[in-house]
């Protein structure tokens, strides 16, 4: 099967970010060559938070991978940002475990 082929293992990688904007309750980034479901996932976990105002994320264009991501909050949107980073690492480190049992249980 293909997930045969797919690595056990996936490197840690660094995600180019830039701040382009920043204050006490508001941050916006420019993302580069990232997939936007991730970006998702992340604003996801974001929208959780109690002292969130707005998150969102806007494509520059579909050919372009670039992408601004915008946090308003009651508190300091890195802290939030932060929060949110582990919280949506946690829930694909668990959606990754779930498959690779359910893997174990086929086989």
């Amino acid at each position: 099967m293909w997930y045969d082929l797919y690595p056990k293992y996936v490197l840690h990688y660094l995600m180019q970010a830039e701040i382009t904007n920043f204050s006490s309750n508001e941050i916006e980034l420019k993302l580069k060559d990232e997939d936007i479901s991730i970006m998702y996932i992340i604003q996801h976990h974001i929208l959780k938070e109690k002292d969130i105002e707005f998150a969102g994320i806007v494509m520059k264009h579909p050919l372009i991978k670039e992408y601004l991501m915008k946090i308003k909050s009651k508190e300091n949107p890195m802290d939030i940002l932060d929060r949110s980073i582990k919280s949506a690492d946690e829930y694909l480190k668990n959606i990754s475990l779930s498959i690779d049992s359910s893997q174990q249980k086929v086989l």
